[in-house]
């Protein structure tokens, strides 16, 4: 299972466990902790993907 897949599925469990908790701060602090792992594998994804213009061309 490569890092993004990793990244996105924990994302999802922790907005999923979001839903299911009643504390407000502990509820925003998944939801944070989710948006930034689901940006993470974006940007991992968009690292490894080799789009990136040559140095020397």
């Amino acid at each position: 299972m490569n890092q993004t897949a990793v990244m996105h599925a924990t994302a999802a469990v922790l907005a999923g466990a979001g839903f299911f908790i009643s504390e407000q701060l502990v509820k925003f602090g998944l939801f944070a902790v989710a948006a930034v792992l689901f940006a993470g594998g974006i940007i991992v994804a968009r690292r490894d993907d080799g789009s990136e213009p040559a140095e020397n061309a």
